[in-house]
């Protein structure tokens, strides 16, 4: 029987690339979304036309903090067993001082933080029965803080605490870790200044999500690493 990978955001970018990377290694592959939907269901046919039945899709918004029982039970439903579950999902944007709203800190905590925890949680005992692995995609740059992304940096911060505090609630059957991704994709609206940033990576060229794909794929195969934060960022997070 193929194991199974549940991962949350997994339509688009970084997501659909741990996607096929686990898809490759011959995984079935659980993969939520909220409203990417066109994105999610051009990747279960591709993944579907490579090996009939491994790819299932959830749709659910990470902000309905009540429904969550009824969301983890349709995952639980859809394969025999999770073996490895990825949080994903992550919104993002600024929040400045002077320009936030109450709202940003449930947008923000939710799909960063408190879902991470909750999804853990209700999925520990089938992950556990595995010796499985929960993997935290966090940010490599929030240990540094994050200019008007204070909410945000708050929630991923949070997220890198509790993925310590999980490896030792949930040791010794599960590992638990994060993988932080540096630069990898330029903002879409123009806003920043490449030259800059390729001066201040010690690599010197951008990641792509294929870089973010076989880190978390390592973290899932090593089964004496848990509670450790693999930031993947080209050297930035050094200066």
């Amino acid at each position: 029987m193929n194991k199974t990978i549940f991962i949350t955001g997994g339509a688009i970018r970084i997501g659909k690339e741990i996607c096929k990377k686990f898809h490759q290694e011959g995984f079935n592959v659980i993969c939520h979304y909220n409203s990417s939907n066109n994105f999610a269901n051009q990747l279960s046919e591709e993944l579907n036309q490579i090996r009939k039945g491994s790819c299932e899709l959830i749709q659910f918004d990470l902000n309905e903090i009540n429904k969550y029982p009824d969301f983890i039970k349709k995952v639980k439903s859809l394969y025999e067993s999770i073996d490895i579950l990825i949080n994903n999902a992550s919104a993002f944007y600024s929040s400045p001082l002077n320009d936030y709203q109450e709202k940003d800190w449930d947008i923000l905590h939710n799909s960063n933080l408190r879902g991470p925890f909750l999804i853990s949680s209700f999925l520990k005992e089938t992950i556990s029965k595995n010796n499985g692995t929960i993997i935290n995609i966090t940010d490599a740059m929030v240990i540094r803080g994050m200019k008007d992304y204070s909410i945000y940096s708050a929630a991923k911060g949070g997220l890198e605490t509790l993925t310590k505090s999980l490896a030792r609630d949930l040791a010794p059957n599960i590992t638990v870790n994060g993988v932080a991704p540096g630069a990898i994709l330029l903002p879409s609206d123009g806003s920043a200044n490449e030259d800059l940033l390729l001066s201040k990576i010690p690599l010197g060229r951008l990641g792509t999500e294929a870089d973010i794909a076989s880190a978390v794929f390592y973290l899932s195969k090593n089964k004496y690493i848990t509670g450790q934060i693999l930031r993947v960022d080209g050297g930035r997070s050094l200066n």
